[in-house]
């Protein structure tokens, strides 16, 4: 009772405490009274913070709990007081509900904070991480900020930042709050306790003989003691020995439901040993020594002459012999059939593709072995194939295949810590950058940095890249002491390093930092630690240095690495990149020194071809500066650089093209405008009075026919319900002739894809969602198929191939929101003009649902009658923005 008391009278008038002068409240609003609390999280509403226990319904039943005073509720109704509205749903776990009013609650670290349980409940952790960052760097000490960063970094799986974020907390010894946080932080810190050396020992005694293995140990690690239970096979002088290692075969394969090392000792057993003794023997000494009497080349003639099928693959691998036998290899794999050696070909298949450069082909072997895998969860052997799997698709820059197959490594990792967890969170921080989400990339990367602090590789990794997300926020003095960690560390330069150095020389001179990027760049040559692709890369960074001091070297360094990506496939990232940040830097140059003409030449050479030369507008942007060109109805060019911006570039762009360039525009029928990413797919470049579309030079298209068409539309899509999407209007148009609808259960991605390759137009009625799991830009959400797939994303639609042109129009939220790179354009659009499509029409912005059918018709039906397509939009624009000037019409975009 004393304590029960102690809490209402605690609650009790609390609101007061932060400068509001609102009635007291009564503890049953925000279940004070309760002696537990329902949440784990903490809500930053005075009132609603009062430290209770963590004990949540056993059900999960949060409608279980007594419901908020209705009268307590109208109150704040008519106070306006949204946040507390807000916090009264949150402490019972309802988070739909709080989230309306949080909405229109005004900005602060506590409503930041509490905006973040919303992200949490919904598993978006970057979003999550993203606001509470930014409650902290308004309030470095705001208690629930903290404590519900440490809620998140667990979920994550980041346990010493966790436990940091937790300690933070102890340390500002709130009544009950700081002993919970204490013990917190203990219980994350004894995740990172790694018994690794303890179960080593004890597999390498197994490997040689030593038999003796701990239940417990067998249960905890069997990935690692079935690798070793395999070289006790081979390795056994005797049938006794073999006989012997029974019990834990038969331990082994009941964990895997299989009979696969029991069958390896029958067939050892059935082995003469008065030859396969002495050959055992000599694998003992190869295992042991890494060497063997007699060489290795011999004693594998021997092994394949005898027949000893296991102890052949088992010096191939112990020797990293596979790639040079691989077809031997693979064959003696079919032949055992067990499931742990068939991944193990699949995965050297793989990684002999990676040496020769075929990504994708090493991509099939990759998918394949994964599959193996969840036909066979063998967690150890299917960690490396997760793990390379990720690794493949970020160099592939597929971020969102990258990050599944990587986490699911990291998770495998807790099974089995033979696989280092630190290479997957630095993966993951960087792919996390990538996607420009900064304090998830923080996360990862100073997750891997804390767990390994005398790590001078990895602490040069992490700084350089904090020093290269510094630089895209316009942070150069933070980049610069960045930097000066990165480089205590006697480590080879990173690329992200050289990269950050290659800028802050033109921003930010430093003549002993700048001296480290050339002897960097140099070192990394000489060593030669640069693949086909890291080196065109390193060409292009030194040339990016030198053409701000000598304008003729840097061009050749440029003009060299653009030759260089050019001979490399066109799946190999780097090469991309240099080839796109290297004209960027021309093009830069040239503009510069006042050679506009120059520049769009360069505009022109980057697209493969001539652009045209009247009312057209090239634009491009890096960081601080801004070139654009533009050419009126005659053909006047006209030129602007600027190098003056001192912040990012935001999502709104109007005004970006200057109005005296903009006026000349206005008499052309049509602009085209070559804009460069990250420009490509922004609203807002030419004002909305002026018939504008997205350019792209390729081959030319037959001319349009106006008569039948054979019209797609997708629309009454059945989204899953677990996304929680609203139903849309049903579609209200009159089925015609040559019109295919997909709707309901029909509408699948499959059969979109399907549907839309011999189609004149195509229509989509659906969500569009931005998902950086499913892909870098946004998608479309369709009907769920059979395995659950709903997304159509712009990497499926890019490969297919359109026969008939299409006008497409994307009648989705944001369904025109691009990739955030700088070196190409990728977005649904960009997909659907790639795989043949004549125009496409999409948003940046979110569509109302009740107006995107009349709108788009409109804009259909002068399409149809021959008005170009970007006339057509502006014109039925303007009709709208004369009722309303601030539509969402502003924002819909021709991409042609």
């Amino acid at each position: 009772m004393a304590a029960t008391a102690g809490v209402v009278a605690a609650t009790v008038g609390l609101p007061a405490l932060r400068g509001a002068t609102r009635e007291s409240v009564s503890p049953a609003l925000f279940l004070a009274d309760s002696p537990t609390r329902a949440i784990e999280a903490r809500v930053s509403y005075p009132g609603a913070d009062v430290h209770r226990p963590y004990g949540p319904m056993r059900s999960g039943d949060a409608g279980a709990l007594p419901p908020a005073p209705l009268r307590e509720l109208a109150r704040m109704e008519a106070e306006g007081d949204v946040h507390g509205l807000a916090a009264a749903y949150l402490v019972r776990g309802n988070t739909q509900m709080a989230a309306p009013y949080l909405a229109k609650a005004e900005d602060s670290p506590d409503v930041a904070s509490d905006k973040a349980l919303l992200a949490l409940d919904k598993k978006d952790y970057a979003k999550a991480l993203e606001l509470l960052e930014g409650a902290l760097k308004a309030d470095p000490k705001h208690a629930q900020a903290l404590w519900n960063r440490g809620l998140v970094l667990k979920e994550l799986e980041l346990w010493a930042l966790a436990a940091q974020s937790f300690d933070a907390v102890a340390a500002l010894e709130e009544h009950g709050w700081a002993a919970e946080a204490r013990a917190r932080a203990e219980s994350l810190r004894g995740r990172l306790v790694d018994h690794w050396r303890e179960y080593w020992d004890v597999s390498e005694a197994l490997a040689v003989g030593e038999i003796r293995v701990p239940p417990e140990m067998l249960q905890e690690r069997p990935g690692l003691f079935r690798a070793s239970l395999y070289e006790a096979i081979r390795s056994a002088p005797s049938a006794e020995k073999l006989h012997a290692l029974w019990p834990l075969a038969e331990a082994l394969d009941t964990r895997y439901g299989e009979s696969s090392l029991r069958d390896a000792i029958r067939w050892a057993e059935a082995r003469d040993f008065r030859r396969r003794g002495p050959l055992a023997a000599h694998y003992l000494e190869l295992y042991r020594t890494h060497t063997v009497s007699g060489g290795l080349p011999a004693y594998l003639d021997e092994l394949s002459r005898a027949g000893e099928r296991d102890l052949y693959m088992g010096v191939l691998l112990r020797e990293r012999k596979v790639q040079e036998h691989m077809d031997t290899f693979a064959e003696l794999a079919a032949q055992v059939g067990d499931p742990w050696f068939l991944l193990l070909a699949e995965y050297e298949r793989a990684l002999g593709a990676i040496n020769r450069g075929d990504l994708l082909q090493a991509e099939q072997f990759l998918l394949h072995a994964v599959e193996r895998c969840e036909a066979h969860p063998i967690g150890y052997r299917c960690i490396p194939i997760e793990s390379q799997l990720g690794d493949l698709y970020r160099q592939l820059h597929r971020l969102p295949e990258s990050n599944k197959h990587t986490l699911a490594a990291l998770r495998g990792y807790s099974w089995d810590s033979r696989w280092s967890e630190t290479q997957h969170l630095l993966q993951l921080g960087q792919t996390a950058r990538y996607l420009e989400d900064a304090a998830l990339a923080w996360a990862y990367l100073e997750e891997a940095l804390v767990r390994n602090p005398e790590d001078c590789r990895i602490r040069h990794f992490v700084r350089a890249n904090d020093a290269l997300a510094l630089m895209a926020r316009f942070a150069a003095t933070e980049a610069r002491e960045r930097m000066a960690q990165a480089l205590a560390c006697k480590e080879p330069l990173s690329m992200a390093g050289a990269k950050t150095l290659a800028d802050l020389a033109r921003v930010l001179p430093d003549a002993a930092q700048d001296q480290r990027l050339l002897e960097g760049l140099a070192a990394r040559r000489s060593q030669g630690q640069l693949s086909p692709g890291e080196l065109a890369l390193a060409t292009h960074i030194e040339g990016r240095f030198y053409v701000e001091r000598d304008r003729k070297r840097g061009e050749e360094l440029l003009q060299r690495s653009i030759a260089l990506a050019r001979e490399l496939p066109g799946d190999n990232v780097d090469a991309r990149k240099t080839r796109a940040y290297s004209y960027a830097s021309l093009m830069l140059a040239a503009a510069k020194a006042g050679e506009f003409e120059r520049a769009l030449t360069l505009f022109g050479e980057e697209l493969g071809g001539e652009l045209p030369r009247k009312c057209m507008v090239a634009v491009t942007v890096d960081e601080e500066r801004t070139l654009i060109v533009a050419l009126g109805p005659d053909g006047q060019m006209r030129g602007h650089y600027d190098a003056s911006r001192a912040a990012p570039l935001g999502e709104d762009v109007r005004g970006l093209i200057p109005e005296a360039m903009v006026a000349p525009l206005r008499a052309c029928e049509q602009v085209h405008v070559v804009a460069r990413p990250p420009l490509h797919g922004r609203a807002g470049l030419l004002p909305a009075d002026v018939a504008w579309s997205y350019y792209f030079l390729r081959p030319t298209l037959p001319p349009p026919t106006f008569g039948p068409v054979r019209r797609l539309v997708v629309a009454d899509v059945t989204a899953p319900a677990a996304l929680g999407l609203p139903s849309l209007n049903a579609w209200d148009g009159a089925p015609q002739e040559g019109t295919t609808l997909l709707s309901g259960t029909d509408a699948t991605p499959s059969r979109m894809l399907e549907a839309m390759e011999s189609a004149t137009e195509v229509e989509v009625h659906a969500h569009g969602l931005v998902n950086p799991n499913l892909s870098e830009a946004s998608l479309l959400v369709l009907s769920p198929e059979e395995k659950g797939r709903y997304a159509l994303t712009a990497g499926e639609v890019q490969v297919r191939r359109l026969r008939e042109h299409p006008l497409v129009i994307l009648a989705a939220c944001k369904a025109a929101h691009g990739a955030p790179w700088m070196h190409e354009r990728f977005s649904l659009p960009v997909a659907f003009i790639e795989a043949g499509a004549r125009t496409v029409l999409a948003a940046t912005v979110d569509v109302p649902d009740a107006e995107a059918g009349p709108f788009f018709n409109a804009v259909r039906e002068r399409i149809r009658r021959g008005v170009n397509a970007a006339v057509a939009l502006r014109d039925v624009r303007m009709e709208w923005l004369k009722r309303d000037p601030e539509s969402w019409v502003r924002a819909v975009l021709v991409f042609d």
